[in-house]
């Protein structure tokens, strides 16, 4: 690092000496380029630059020999100027860098950016706050002042000096170790979770030396004033081409029409302006930072400060009534209810809890979100213990916070119209081509006839600003502009106009599945408790009737419920679970404290007293007798064993709250009557059963999980420990997670019910039938996300699903022959090998029939019915064969009954950690299957997979994962950034992606998609294009559809504005062979009363109103369709004009223009030309706004007709009988010949029937339909990345290969199955142990 003299950043007893020593050990060469951010998602390229006097001094007098023109367009093009003045040179000696963005490897933007040398000599270089050159001045160790920079690791390098630069908002600093540029991170990068609890607090010039290097605690925004906005905005290259025209016009004497334009342009500039502003405060008021924060001194002193002045590493008190975050913060002590509605898009407050002190864990900001505060949210509410403060530890500041993070992705968008805008200015350039040529036409032709000089320039250059119409930039926004207009009145709101183009040509939709698929809030459907005989009971549809045993306090106590305002507030599924059970909740602070038993319980949770007084009638005091069943206490004491326990109020003494990667929550309880602390586990049912010893799962875990998952049911698994009893509380609060979710007990099922939306399965009809491709991204169970799938038409109901899995292989033991080495694929990072395995699942064919039988260990199938002769020709498989049971309980039979009905549902389906090799060992089938014809499943079917084996193909199968990626439809147990990189992938395979998702852990993918469309109302939409406050799937069809019509509208618009200008080019090169031209008031009303009128209306067609069709709207300006259309078109409107030319000369009345001065210039050409090409502008714009399929008719834009109608009203009062003073107004010479002005009308019907033809049989029908779309949808033609997959996997033969296949059930009667379940009696029970239900009796023994 440098400043004025440039001195190494170096640890504290580096030498700097032995430093430049050891680099002669290497390569002495110093890198001009290098990279920044390696490896990240905004990874850029950066090349040093120093000034050159010799390039500065030949740039300027370029400039000043093209009168400044090439100064503005080095203002354009940033870069080209950096090049034009300075010279390339190593980093560590450059004066300006520059940065290069390269998008997907399709569009590039670039940055040019100042090095600035901070250095501690010079105080006022350093843009310190006043106070902090106060205590400058004051001596505060000024000697020992110091700058602290910090990349990685909790390591601050001190230094004198340093050389940085601002990019996008954040800072980069110069690293001499290894010569390059790194972004200056906060405190979460590669830090122990150690490092944050071993820290005491700041002293003044630690605070101080980080300020100058961060910056101050708050989130910049580039703030401009009205007169930077106005000198930017006349620079702009559309309205400079406008002064250029303006100026052109007045010289050539078009007062009128150039004063009009002039107006509008200032109208415009000005309506920018005010917008650019307003846009601008809004967002700066959004991020202001105004509050106070108490920050805890070296000494442990806590002073009051603005939040302004924190910096990464201050240790801050957050106090009891609450706040707003202003910084991303560690808890260091304590717990709080966070309100993340900001961030996340849940208005659920969450529970934070203290980060855990331990050496070899690593911090990781998304894995450890529930212990951080992050910038932006609002703290409700604390808990501590005692007198203890709620600490925590400052992390991140300013812009590398989360919610600046966030503000800058509103800053610097992702280019997403970056292909519509590349084609227009491609276009531009060949409009600019063909003005070079009339220019030269028209400079030689006009020498040879000896025009005045001046006016060969004028009129050479005024078809420069014919055939490029400097309207054509804010055309192109009208369509962009009615269509986020119609989606505001639908509830749908664009903070990016940019993306309702591109949502045009989505063809590929991902959705989430809870709160976009589904309902939001769920519906118990029951539980399916174990027995002590450790089975499975029948499941209890009833909650109320459960015993008092450890799964009912699982179910009471597992969970992150607070009390705020005297209402309880949580996750739905948790207070679905909770209300279900009849208990009540209280908080802390209206305990009593006789009842708090020595110890603190934030929450305590109270059984219910009786029925009458305490249920809600409608849950069970409606005329029927409550029952609950017994536990085992009430049982032992009943046949005189055990005391029996009447009070079950419980207190949570820690909970370890629940995060997507680990699936899984827990808490540490007491029953306030006991004295043993019991843990409870509630998470997905793959992970508990992971986190239980194996003596604890019942028979057929697997079984019983796939028959509620299949039914697509929300499972729920709650597990148990007894912790020793000589834990007491201090230890408990030193417990780590690892320790505390171990060797647990497994409990039982809660089964949730998810109901579709009442129109996801019409939206997802709507989408298939349009060919428009759905797929389901969820963190739920793959088994429930393809019953999901198939309920609401994702996946056909008959269509075969492959379910993808990646199994570890034992690289010592595995064995396998030519065939399985291409499925087998060894890790780089540690010794292992991974196997793809598939398994099929053919839906909802029926084939082949089984009756579930018991034998010693419940778990038998037996054939029962005889399948047909034709399966006995097929090859013998082993099929994996499931219960596929779905169980109806009648209220009138007894709780040991149990009614097993066998649907012909989903059969099961093996899924990663729910399934292993040993739950079949037991299981003898024969089976004789009639199978689906290969071939025709081979075609039609789908796959599926977990995050787990996602990420495993993503890494250790790249040729494998395009087809897979092609073909895949259900995406489950996927984490916030697995469904990021999803959607990336969708990408790269040339998809038009849209995702929907409610917001919450969907916004990585909202934002990576051409098209996210949040569902959430709060403010982390901003990260989504398109926040819909409607809460179903509809909008996605309401996006597409104004996307499409956006779409078609902006390229009418632009062949429509391309054909004016090109029309024109012929009328007046036709008129200048003469020396003739359109007058000022003739453009006037060309200008203004036709191509504005119809640009302005174009748009104001709404979208269409029918089902969205197969066949997406062209994407690409530079395809054979518009250019075709434009070459046609052009081609007819010259035949008319030149045929009405040279009609014209044959008249017998014809006398040829002479021109007598430059003011008067209408003759019987001029007329005729005006005329004919008033006719072509009226027909092209009509030619051009299209209807069906993708907007409404034309009649129904009755602005746009009535414009129309009354043009042509017009243009046929001028042809045929204009009054005197409307003649002279246009300096129109009427023919004297009304046979001629009748002949000019039928040009016009001939041009319409003309260029109808030309648009709908030649453009749409042969050139669009019979030649583009077959060669996009051929396989073997498409450029598309996807459709040549598709074509590959048809030529794989036998690929995927299945492993495993097994067939759906068929329905039997209830009345010939055997019980499954065993019920839980008294006379099983009495010779129980208390060791199967600990906690309890020690406490009654005790």
């Amino acid at each position: 690092m440098g400043g004025t003299k440039e001195e190494p950043v170096l640890e504290a007893g580096v030498d700097e000496c032995d430093l430049k020593d050891s680099h002669k050990l290497f390569d002495d060469t110093k890198p001009c380029i290098g990279i920044l951010n390696p490896d990240q998602e905004d990874q850029m390229t950066i090349t040093g630059y120093r000034h050159s006097y010799i390039r500065f001094i030949i740039c300027w007098t370029c400039v000043c020999l093209t009168g400044g023109i090439l100064r503005l367009v080095l203002h354009w093009w940033r870069h080209w100027h950096l090049f034009a003045t300075s010279c390339q040179c190593p980093l560590d000696e450059a004066e300006k860098v520059l940065i290069t963005e390269d998008y997907e490897g399709k569009h590039k933007q670039y940055y040019v950016k100042n090095i600035r040398a901070l250095n501690v000599n010079n105080p006022r270089s350093l843009c310190l706050m006043e106070t902090d050159l106060k205590n400058i001045k004051q001596g505060i160790n000024e000697n020992e002042l110091q700058l602290s920079v910090h990349f990685n690791s909790g390591q601050f390098i001190k230094c004198s000096s340093i050389r940085i630069f601002r990019c996008k908002q954040l800072v980069y600093a110069w690293d001499t170790s290894l010569s390059s540029f790194k972004k200056i991170n906060g405190l979460d990068v590669n830090i122990p979770c150690s490092y944050y609890h071993q820290q005491r607090g700041l002293n003044s010039n630690d605070q101080i030396s980080r300020r100058i290097v961060y910056g101050d605690n708050q989130i910049t925004i580039p703030l401009r004033d009205f007169k930077t906005l106005l000198f930017l905005e006349i620079l702009n290259p559309f309205y400079v081409f406008q002064i250029f025209s303006v100026i052109l016009w007045f010289a050539y004497d078009y007062y009128y029409y150039a004063c009009v334009i002039l107006i509008m342009s200032l109208f415009g500039i000005i309506v920018s302006i005010l917008q650019t502003k307003k846009n601008q405060d809004v967002l700066h008021r959004t991020v202001s930072n105004t509050g106070t924060a108490w920050i805890i001194n070296h000494k442990g002193v806590s002073s009051e400060f603005p939040t302004k002045v924190l910096v990464p590493g201050d240790i801050i008190e957050i106090p009891s009534s609450g706040c707003t975050m202003q910084c991303d913060a560690v808890l260091l002590s304590g717990s709080c209810i966070i309100d993340e509605s900001m961030l996340t898009g849940e208005s659920v407050p969450i529970t934070k809890t203290a980060l855990p002190s331990k050496r070899d864990l690593i911090f990781d900001k998304k894995e450890h979100a529930r212990h951080t505060l992050f910038c932006g949210t609002k703290v409700i509410q604390t808990r501590y213990i005692g007198s203890k403060k709620v600490l925590a530890f400052v992390i991140n500041t300013g812009n590398i916070t989360a919610k600046g993070e966030l503000i800058r992705s509103i800053i610097y968008p992702p280019p997403v119209d970056y292909k519509f805008e590349q084609d227009s200015y491609k276009f531009i350039q060949f409009l600019a081509i063909i003005a070079c040529f009339g220019f030269i036409y028209t400079l030689v032709s006009k020498v040879l006839r000896g025009i005045d000089p001046v006016k060969i320039v004028v009129e050479s250059l005024d078809l420069i600003t014919i055939v490029v119409p400097p309207a054509l930039p804010a055309a192109m926004t009208v369509g962009r502009f009615y269509a986020q207009k119609r989606l505001k009145a639908s509830n749908i709101f664009c903070i990016s106009p940019r993306s309702i183009n591109v949502a045009g040509s989505i063809n590929c939709c991902c959705f989430d599945k809870t709160g976009t698929l589904t309902e939001d809030g769920l519906d118990m459907w029951g539980v399916v408790p174990k027995s002590s005989t450790n089975q499975f009971q029948i499941p209890l549809r009833d909650v109320l009737r459960l015993p008092y045993d450890h799964f009912l306090f699982g179910m009471v106590t597992c969970h992150s419920i607070t009390v705020l305002n005297g209402i309880m507030m949580g996750d739905p599924l948790d207070l679905k679970i909770f209300q279900s059970t009849g208990w009540t909740l209280e908080d802390s602070k209206n305990i009593p404290e006789k009842e708090k038993y020595g110890l603190i319980f934030p929450i305590i949770l109270r059984q219910p007293k009786n029925c009458t007084d305490d249920f809600p009638k409608s849950n069970v005091c409606t005329g029927l007798e409550f029952s609950r069943q017994s536990s085992v206490e009430d049982l032992l004491a009943t046949v005189g064993f055990t005391q029996a326990q009447k009070n079950f109020d419980h207190g949570i003494v820690r909970e370890f709250p629940f995060t997507s990667n680990l699936q899984r929550m827990s808490v540490i309880t007491r029953c306030l009557s006991a004295h043993v602390f019991n843990v409870y586990t509630k998470g997905s049912p793959e992970m508990i059963k992971q986190l239980c010893t194996p003596q604890s799962l019942p028979d057929g875990y697997s079984q019983q999980l796939s028959i509620f998952a299949k039914k697509g049911y929300r499972i729920i698994a709650i597990a148990f420990k007894a912790l020793d009893p000589k834990v007491n509380y201090t230890k408990i609060q030193r417990l780590s997670r690892e320790d505390v979710e171990s060797d647990l007990e497994f409990l039982g099922f809660v089964i949730l019910e998810n109901r579709l939306k009442p129109d996801t399965t019409n939206v997802i009809n709507t989408l298939n039938t349009a060919k428009i491709r759905t797929i389901m991204i969820t963190g739920d169970n793959i088994l429930t996300a393809i019953s999901v799938a198939r309920d609401c038409g994702i996946v056909n109901s008959s269509q075969p699903v492959i379910t993808v899995h990646a199994d570890t292989v034992n690289k010592t033991q595995h064995t396998c022959d030519d065939n399985d080495q291409d499925n087998i694929k060894m890790s780089a990072e540690a010794n292992r090998q991974y196997k793809l395995q598939y398994t099929l699942d053919s839906g909802s064919n029926i084939c082949a029939s089984y009756q579930l039988s018991n034998n010693d260990n419940g778990n038998c199938f037996a054939p029962f019915t005889t399948v047909s002769n034709s399966s006995a020709e097929s090859e013998a498989k082993l099929h994996r064969i499931t219960s596929d049971s779905s169980i109806e309980n009648d209220s009138n039979i007894s709780y040991n009954e149990s009614v097993v009905h066998i649907s012909n549902s989903l059969a099961s389906v093996e899924t990663t950690d729910t399934w292993t090799h040993n739950d079949t060992t037991d299981v003898h089938v024969e089976l004789e299957a009639n199978n689906m014809p290969e071939d025709k499943w081979r075609q039609q079917y789908t796959f599926a997979m977990d995050g787990k084996t996602w990420q495993i193909v993503k890494d250790h199968f790249p040729e494998q994962l395009g087809i897979i990626l092609t073909r895949g439809s259900i995406y489950a147990r996927m984490s916030p950034e697995q469904k990021q990189a999803l959607v990336i992938e969708l990408q790269n395979l040339d998809y038009c992606v849209a995702m929907c998702g409610d917001g919450a852990n969907d916004c990585g993918a909202l934002k990576a998609a051409h098209a996210g469309i949040s569902l959430s109302e709060t403010e982390s939409s901003i990260a989504s294009p398109f926040t819909s406050h409607n809460s179903t799937i509809s909008s996605v069809i309401h996006v597409i559809k104004e996307g499409r019509a956006a779409l078609v509208t902006s390229f009418g618009i632009f062949k429509y504005m391309a054909a004016y200008s090109l029309v024109q080019f012929i009328s007046v090169m036709i008129l200048y062979s003469i020396d003739s031209n359109l007058t000022d008031k003739q453009y006037l009303y060309v200008d203004l009363g036709l191509i504005s009128i119809f640009a302005f209306f174009f748009g104001k067609t709404e979208s269409f109103d029918g089902n969205l069709v197969k066949q997406v709207p062209l994407s690409s300006l530079i395809s054979s369709t518009p250019l075709a259309s434009l070459l046609l078109h052009l081609a007819a409107v010259t035949i008319f004009q030149v045929t009405g030319w040279f009609h014209l000369r044959q008249q017998p009345w014809f006398t040829p223009f002479q021109q007598t001065d430059d003011e008067h210039l209408g003759c019987y050409e001029n007329y005729t030309i005006f005329c004919i090409s008033s006719f072509q502008y009226i027909i092209l714009a009509f030619v051009f706004s299209k209807g069906a399929p993708y907007r409404k008719p034309l009649w129904s834009n009755l602005p746009l007709c009535l414009a129309f109608i009354t043009n042509l009203v017009i243009i046929l009062y001028l042809a045929i009988y204009p009054s005197e003073w409307v003649s002279n107004f246009f300096q129109l010479i009427v023919p004297p010949a009304m046979k001629f002005r009748y002949i000019i009308i039928i040009y016009g019907i001939a041009a319409f029937a003309c260029h109808i033809f030309v648009e709908s049989y030649l453009v749409e029908y042969l050139i669009f339909k019979k030649y583009q779309v077959k060669r996009e949808q051929s396989w073997t033609t498409s450029k598309q990345k996807y459709m040549r997959l598709e074509h590959d996997i048809t030529q794989i033969a036998n690929w995927p290969p299945i492993t495993e296949t097994y067939e759906p059930i068929q329905s039997a009667a209830w009345e010939e199955g055997q019980p499954r379940y065993v019920s839980l009696m008294a006379e099983q029970n009495h010779d129980l142990q208390k060791a199967l239900f600990p906690g309890f009796f020690e406490s009654s023994l005790s």
